[in-house]
Order: structure tokens, then C-alpha cells, then sequence
């Protein structure tokens, strides 16, 4: 029998130690081992994640760091730390530094398409549009039949204010897959609402409605678009297509509509809504906190009460 190292013997009680969650001890052992072996990145690697899952992130980006500039020296790049380092930037909303990440990572591979659209996607969060566009387009120079491509495009000429090359991209989408047609309209529709192209956005989901007209998904989303415009009659009409469609309960449909309302500043028909969820399932606790939590935020003491004894009948709270 081969007799274990000092260092493996170290090695095999700090992965036991992040197994028991005791991650300063397991913290304390992989730095004895990285000057025991030194340049081993398995153990940079243990001692990142360590740093990680006990929440000391400026600490594991630091360990990323340095196994992320080898990974960028090398032929074939692995990407170990880059993803990490990437999910912890997303995770904090850190934008800025995915794009600074994946700009070196697209220096030292620039043919590489999956790092391309992981830098075009970070541009559009990090407010970088017309650097996003300009990814994107490089990315559809090299592949001009993927639909997703042009999709994406699409997205990021509507971030950028662009919006007539923004349905020429979503057109081309479309003329590479009719199949999907109702997928990229409706992708097309999201990216108008999130930036604020209300008309547009309502386009693109009726567009994806005539392609899917039993589709009840798509009258929640034509639905959602027409309570930011204001249009809460027909938003309602909506709703009840897809509840329709369903043919089941309708509570979550009700639901839905009641935060979009909530959110878009509609307490009072929001409040309607939720009612109706919670008549259609008298049992989801959560429909009645969301029901007591807007009416306590708008006054309607009355209702408070109500659901909350409601809720006390039921047996949902004590």
C-alpha cells in the first residue's frame, strides 16, 4: 500500500471539512497547501470555492484571478475560473466587470462564438449597447444561418435605439426558421417592453398570437404589455383568453395579472385580482400575504382584516 503524503492527508481533511460547512478551518488547510505545492491549481481552485461558499467572494475572485490569467496563455481555453468568475459578477449585477472579463477572454480567443455572445450579453446589461450590436453582428458574419444569432442582434439594436434594424434582424430570424416564428416575436415583444416600446412591444405579441392563437402564454404577455400602457379593460379580456384556453382554475393567470398591476401602479385593481386568485384557490398562502401586503400598503385596513381571518379559517396561519 502507498503511504499518503502530508499533503494529501491535508488535502483530504480539508475536503472533508467543506463537506461539514466548516469553511475557515477548510480555508486554513488549502493555503498550507498551496505553499506546500505551489503553482498546483487544483488546490488555487479548492481554495477559491472555500473562499466562495463561506461568502468571502473579493477573496475567491482574487484566486480566480490568478487561474483565470494562465487560462488565458493557454491554446485551449478551459474556462474554469472565467465561469466562476462570471457567475459571481451576474450574481452581484457587476456587469461591468463580466465585459471587462470576457473582453480579455475574446483578446486571447477572439474566434471562440461562445464567448463572443456571453461578452454581447453582458454589454446589453452593463449599458453598452452599440458594443453589444457590434458583437453580435460579428458573431452573424461568421454564423449567417443561426436564427438565435440574429435574435440576439435584435436584441441589442432595440437596447441601442435602433429599432428598424432591430426588425430586420428579428425578420431574419424568422426567414432562417418559420417554424419559430412565434418564438421570435415574442422575444422581440420582451426586448420593446423592457425598453419602454410599449406600441412596439404590443406589435410583436399580437404578431406572435397570430402564430399561436391558442397559446394562453401569450395573452398574459400581450396582457402585461397592455397594463403598462394603461389599457386595463383589455389587458382583463386578455387574461381571460388564456384562462379560457387553460381550462384550469385560473389562479395563477389572476395572479400574474394582479402583480403587473401592482406593479404598474394599479393598487385598487390589483387588490380585484388577487381576490379572484384566492377564489379560485383557497388554499395558495401565498395569494393571501400578497392580498394583505398590498391592501396594508394602501390603506384598506378593512380587507386586511378580512383575509386575514380568512386566511385564519383556513387554517394558514396561526
Amino acid at each position: 500500500m502507498t503511504k499518503k503524503t502530508d499533503s494529501e492527508d491535508f488535502y483530504d481533511l480539508a475536503d472533508q471539512l467543506m463537506k461539514e460547512m466548516r469553511y475557515d478551518e477548510a480555508i486554513e488547510l488549502y493555503k498550507k497547501l498551496t505553499e506546500m505545492r505551489p503553482g498546483d491549481d487544483s488546490i488555487i481552485l479548492s481554495l477559491a470555492w472555500a473562499y466562495r461558499d463561506s461568502g468571502k467572494t473579493s477573496e475567491a475572485m482574487e484566486c480566480f484571478e490568478t487561474l483565470f490569467e494562465k487560462e488565458l496563455g493557454r491554446k485551449v481555453f478551459t474556462g474554469f475560473a472565467f465561469d466562476e468568475m462570471v457567475r459571481i459578477c451576474r450574481e452581484d449585477g457587476n456587469f461591468e466587470k463580466v465585459v471587462e472579463l470576457c473582453e480579455r477572454a475574446v483578446s486571447a480567443q477572439p474566434d471562440d462564438p461562445a464567448l463572443l455572445n456571453t461578452l454581447g450579453e453582458a454589454c446589453i446589461k452593463a449599458g453598452r449597447a452599440q458594443r453589444a450590436v457590434e458583437v453580435f453582428e460579428l458573431i452573424a458574419r461568421s454564423d449567417p444561418d443561426s436564427p438565435m444569432v440574429f435574435c440576439y442582434l435584435g436584441n441589442a439594436l432595440v437596447a441601442a435605439g435602433q429599432y428598424e434594424k432591430a426588425d430586420e434582424a428579428y425578420g431574419k430570424a424568422i426567414a432562417i426558421e418559420p417554424s419559430e416564428a412565434h418564438t421570435f416575436y415574442s422575444r422581440q415583444g420582451n426586448a420593446y417592453e423592457q425598453a419602454g416600446q410599449y406600441r412596439r412591444a404590443q406589435t410583436a405579441a399580437r404578431k406572435a398570437l397570430e402564430c399561436c392563437p391558442d397559446y394562453p402564454l401569450y395573452y398574459s404577455i400581450l396582457g402585461d404589455i397592455l397594463i403598462k400602457e394603461g389599457k386595463i379593460e383589455e389587458a382583463r379580456e386578455n387574461y381571460e383568453k388564456a384562462i379560457m384556453l387553460d381550462a384550469g382554475p385560473g389562479d395563477a393567470y389572476y395572479n400574474r395579472m394582479a402583480h403587473s398591476l401592482e406593479q404598474a401602479g394599479y393598487p385598487a385593481e390589483a387588490v380585484a385580482m388577487y381576490e379572484k386568485a384566492i377564489a379560485a384557490d383557497a388554499t395558495n398562502l401565498y395569494y393571501y400575504k400578497a392580498l394583505i401586503d398590498i391592501c396594508a400598503s394602501n390603506g384598506m385596513d378593512d380587507k386586511v382584516r378580512e383575509y386575514y381571518e380568512k386566511a385564519k379559517t383556513m387554517n394558514l396561519i396561526r
